[in-house]
């Protein structure tokens, strides 16, 4: 499921348990294919048995509207620590909300600036698509976009992911 306005945005906000599960983040050299991030988030919604259908990603615009109100960045534990009369720069608001929506767990993200945001986030598991990276973070699934059909990638990266966050729970249980 994709949200593109508020009222879905909120939705998922009310129903979704900060921190309760891991998020998603796809990047690459790759150009990604469009409405991959919401393939992925209906895919899982089908198949994450866990996820009560709360799966959600977020399109560019209603990302930008979520960073750039208070009440949104609020509604995330978002609290300007800027005083007097310093305006905060906006590529601040947008890495504090990506990290916060991976912070609240069950969010696909994609581009770059997600990326980054999620660096060194262990809640998080990173997809790459495109060859392959020297990262100080760890890439979980490397995926050359050419050789699947683009109607396989959200399975496998779903199914991928599910693999991978079963294991981390057994890892911590035992």
């Amino acid at each position: 499921m994709q949200a593109t306005d508020l009222p879905t945005f909120l939705r998922w906000l009310l129903t979704s348990v900060p921190g309760l599960a891991p998020s998603i983040v796809l990047h690459g050299h790759a150009r990604l294919p469009e409405g991959l991030a919401s393939a992925v988030a209906r895919h899982l919604n089908e198949y994450d048995e866990d996820a009560g259908g709360n799966w959600m990603a977020f399109t560019p615009g209603l990302l930008g509207q979520i960073a750039e109100s208070e009440t949104q960045r609020s509604l995330l534990g978002l609290v300007d620590p800027f005083h007097f009369d310093e305006e905060p720069e906006s590529d601040d608001h947008m890495r504090e909300t990506l990290v916060a929506l991976a912070d609240r767990g069950r969010s696909v993200l994609d581009g770059p600036a997600a990326m980054d945001a999620c660096s060194g986030k262990a809640e998080v598991f990173r997809v790459w698509l495109g060859f392959p990276i020297d990262s100080m973070d760890p890439i979980h699934l490397v995926l050359q976009p050419d050789h699947f059909s683009r109607h396989s990638l959200p399975a496998i990266i779903g199914d991928t992911f599910l693999e991978w966050a079963e294991a981390r729970l057994a890892k911590m249980a035992g």
